[in-house]
């Protein structure tokens, strides 16, 4: 993509960022995310020839927005000679509470969440791939020291029980801190022997 490609791209996921803030995913509609972002909606359908394209590439991008904070808050960190002194348990658990209290801010996106999860679209199933790709390189940093095979039913367990959660969650079955709760919970457990 040109830069000016990246950039029409990026405004349009902007747009509909912001309206998720405001609105649930079924109601988002390509005119108003075009009007929103000034770009044609002619351009948006080169972009996006569907709906769910826009949503999980967008799911994507408020994702990376949170990868990128930590990312600099460890940089800083190191450059600050801050050595981290929390257990695995709670480096993960810390990290997970964060994601959370993002959705719970936006519960639009957990909605989007969800829904996406479920899609068997190729093009959202590796929009998803790649968020979880960038989210598990954040949660492995966390889990220094854990051998990778109890590092990878670690993130099984600990994904699906996120999944859960926030389907619940947004169902309205559990409150958001039964939500968290039940993460917490199974991260003490699968991690437990480095706690």
């Amino acid at each position: 993509m040109t830069a000016g490609q990246r950039e029409r791209r990026a405004a349009l996921t902007t747009a509909v960022i912001a309206l998720l803030a405001e609105t649930e995913p079924d109601k988002i509609q390509m005119r108003e995310v075009a009007e929103r972002s000034g770009v044609s909606l002619a351009t948006l359908y080169r972009y996006f020839p569907t709906k769910i394209h826009l949503l999980a590439a967008s799911m994507v991008a408020w994702n990376d927005r949170l990868s990128r904070k930590l990312a600099a808050e460890r940089c800083r960190a190191a450059e600050a000679g801050i050595v981290d002194e929390r257990t695995v348990p709670e480096r993960v658990s810390a990290l997970y509470r964060r994601q959370l209290r993002a959705f719970q801010r936006g519960p639009n996106f957990a909605r989007l969440d969800v829904e996406l999860t479920a899609s068997s679209d190729p093009y959202v199933r590796e929009s998803l791939q790649c968020r979880e790709k960038a989210n598990h390189a954040a949660t492995l940093t966390l889990m220094g020291g854990v051998p990778d095979d109890v590092a990878r039913v670690a993130l099984v367990a600990i994904d699906g029980t996120m999944l859960a959660a926030l389907a619940f969650w947004t169902a309205g079955r559990i409150s958001h801190a039964h939500a968290v709760r039940n993460v917490e919970d199974v991260i003490a457990l699968v991690l437990a022997d480095f706690g």
